[in-house]
Order: C-alpha cells, then sequence, then structure tokens
C-alpha cells in the first residue's frame, strides 16, 4: 500500500504546470462502473509535488527518496529545462532501482521528445537511457510521452484535459478511449445542466418581471336598470378594489364613466377579488370578480329613490273623496290624508306635478319623500 499515488518531478522553472497536474488528478474522479468493475479507488489521490511539501536543493534528499518509496507512480514533467536538471535525473534513476521502471509517466509542457538537439530535447537523459529509442526495433524501448498541448484538437482547457486523462489512463492500465468517451457525456450532460438552469432561471426571471409589472384595469360600470334620463347621474360614486393588505379607491366617479385602475400589479390578474361600490342613487355593490384588464360590473338603481311616493295631502276633508294624478297614476288617498304609490323605473322622475281633481297644486313634490311629508290641498 502506497502513502502517494503518484510522485510529481519537475524543474522549478515547470511549478505551474507541475502544480497544475497535481490539481487536475486529484480532483478527478473516476466513472463508479469503472471504479466497481476494476476494483479501483474513484480518487487518484494524493500527489506528492515537493514545491509543496519541503524545501529542497537539486540534491536528492533522504526525505524526498523516502517520500518516492512511498508513491506508486512518477510523473516526470518533460521540458528542455527539465532535461537538464540533475535532480530530475536522479529522480527518476532512483525511482528505476526501486524496480517500478513501468511505473513512469512523462507529461510533456514543452519540447520535443528524442530530438537530440539540447535546445528542444524535453526527455531528461535518465529517461532516454532506460528507455533507449534505437533504429532496430530489437533494441527500441522508446517511451511515449503525453504531450499537453498536441492531445486532439480544440481549446487549451479541452488538450490538457485530454492530457491528463491520458496519464490516468497510463498509470491505471484503462483504455483512454472508454475514460475520453465517458468524459465527454459526462461535459454534455453538464453543458446541458448548466444550459436548462440558466433557461430556468431566465424564465423564472421573466415570470417574474411579467407577474410583477403593472397593468391597467379598465372597468365599465354598465346599469342594468332602465337608462332614465329624467334621473341624475351620480356623480359621487366610489369603488374599491380589495388587493391582498392594500385597497385602491377611486372617488367622485360618474356611473356612466369607464373607471381605468392604474398600477395594478399583474399578478392578481385572473385572481378573485373584492370589489365594492357606493353611489347614490343606486344599490350598493359588495362582490367578488375575477379580475380582467377590461370588465364589466353591472349596477343597478335603487328604484325606492324615486319611485316609492309616500305623503299627506291636507287642507281638505273627506280626502278620500278626492282623487289624485301623480305621473299618469291615479291613486285617492286615504280617510287620514295619506298617498302611497310605486312608479316603475322607466316613469320615475326627480319631482311630480300633483293634480287633485282635475287641477295642478302649488306645491312640487320633491324626491325623495316620505310619509311626514306632507301637501297642502289649494
Amino acid at each position: 500500500m502506497y502513502k502517494y499515488f503518484a510522485f510529481i518531478s519537475f524543474q522549478s522553472s515547470d511549478a505551474k504546470e507541475a502544480l497544475w497536474v497535481q490539481k487536475a488528478i486529484e480532483s478527478y474522479r473516476l466513472p463508479t462502473a469503472i471504479s466497481r468493475s476494476k476494483d479501483l479507488p474513484r480518487r487518484m489521490r494524493p500527489c506528492f509535488c515537493y514545491l509543496n511539501d519541503i524545501n529542497l536543493s537539486e540534491e536528492l534528499m533522504d526525505e524526498l527518496k523516502l517520500r518516492m518509496e512511498q508513491s506508486e507512480y512518477l510523473i516526470v514533467v518533460c521540458s528542455p529545462r527539465s532535461a537538464k536538471s540533475t535532480f530530475v535525473n536522479g529522480g527518476i534513476d532512483y525511482f528505476v532501482n526501486l524496480g517500478r521502471r513501468d511505473h513512469i509517466v512523462p507529461l510533456i509542457v514543452e519540447g520535443i521528445p528524442y530530438s537530440g538537439d539540447p535546445e528542444t530535447e524535453c526527455f531528461p537523459e535518465a529517461l532516454r537511457r532506460h528507455f533507449p529509442k534505437n533504429a532496430d526495433p530489437m533494441l527500441d524501448h522508446q517511451i511515449l510521452g503525453v504531450n499537453i498541448n498536441e492531445e486532439g484538437a480544440g481549446s487549451k482547457n479541452w488538450k490538457r484535459r485530454r492530457a491528463v486523462l491520458m496519464v490516468i489512463a497510463r498509470m491505471l492500465n484503462l483504455e483512454f478511449d472508454n475514460l475520453w468517451n465517458r468524459e465527454v457525456r459526462r461535459r454534455r450532460r453538464q453543458r446541458i445542466t448548466i444550459a436548462t438552469l440558466i433557461i430556468a432561471v431566465l424564465c423564472m426571471i421573466a415570470l417574474t418581471w411579467h407577474f410583477s409589472r403593472s397593468v391597467d384595469v379598465n372597468i365599465n360600470l354598465s346599469e342594468q336598470t332602465f337608462a332614465n334620463a329624467n334621473l341624475p347621474a351620480a356623480e359621487d360614486a366610489s369603488l374599491t378594489l380589495f388587493l391582498e393588505n392594500e385597497t385602491k379607491t377611486l372617488d367622485s366617479l360618474t356611473i356612466t364613466q369607464q373607471v381605468t385602475f392604474s398600477n395594478i400589479p399583474r399578478r392578481f390578474i385572473g385572481k378573485q377579488v373584492r370589489c365594492t361600490l357606493t353611489a347614490s342613487g343606486y344599490l350598493p355593490v359588495d362582490t367578488t370578480i375575477t379580475l380582467a384588464t377590461a370588465q364589466t360590473l353591472p349596477i343597478s338603481r335603487d328604484e325606492a329613490l324615486y319611485g316609492n311616493i309616500s305623503f299627506r295631502l291636507r287642507g281638505i276633508p273627506h280626502p278620500e273623496n278626492h282623487q289624485l294624478v301623480i305621473s299618469e297614476h291615479t291613486i285617492r288617498p286615504d280617510a287620514d290624508g295619506a298617498v302611497s304609490l310605486s312608479l316603475p323605473i322607466e316613469q320615475q322622475a326627480q319631482f311630480y306635478i300633483v293634480w287633485l281633481d282635475g287641477k295642478a297644486l302649488a306645491d312640487t313634490l320633491f324626491m325623495p319623500c316620505g310619509t311626514d311629508d306632507v301637501m297642502l290641498a289649494n
């Protein structure tokens, strides 16, 4: 059992790339199906990257040797600089002497392997010595490196991701295509999930804006009774909408007009709200309506206000023997002079001329009136 999954060997000028590959390998999760079928851990960590852990000179220190002994794999960060590094070369020799020659993975960050040119050669001399390149196939034992800049097509990050998976596949003796295809599918699902979340958020924002923005609500006050021009229009009508904890009221309305409530939150459209109306001469309204941007509210006159005529006739004996005519209706008072008459809405007026035995009374009967009102006979 090893303490470290991999030892990352590099020259100090390549520290940035070494730290990147350490983080990339440690953060990778092996697919569950592969982990179970191959009996492999899902996480490849920890990886030892000496820049993070100890301060070290170019000589291979005893502590560093111990860390290398505790590592199952050796990842060599290869560049023309590391190819000349005494430390990197010594580390390769030490790892080979541990019997783990086949557990070395070169990661090329710059340069050309086996180029023979000191300016471009990226494989350390120890690596070329243990894995020599030869024209004779029987003597050729060159090792393939993983190049973070050349693995596949696409963006820089995409190439680097492929390179990391190639390193992991080589260390775990897995098929790279299997890992990569799963990674592509995972990335595709991730993009779909992100896109779905973005769309959902945008939809929520749009819905929130749609239902929170204000609209105008137009209510047509529709009179259900006979439209009688002889009766006054109500100029002091008051219409109120009850919206949750808020009320909106419009006063001094004319019944025949269309009423507009401004700045009503759209979320109330289509909901049941309470609506009340009061107006002189009209029956009060207290009802529940389904709020819409344009709708009609039925209203009705109070037919009793100008239609129920009631008064007492004074000044003549035996009033029951006399005949009154009011708005073409003939009626006789009772013995006490009491007169009571109900007129349909279409015949109602604000005042009436009362005829007694064919002669108009001097007084005009103004509405509304009641039993305490008195009219004197001429």
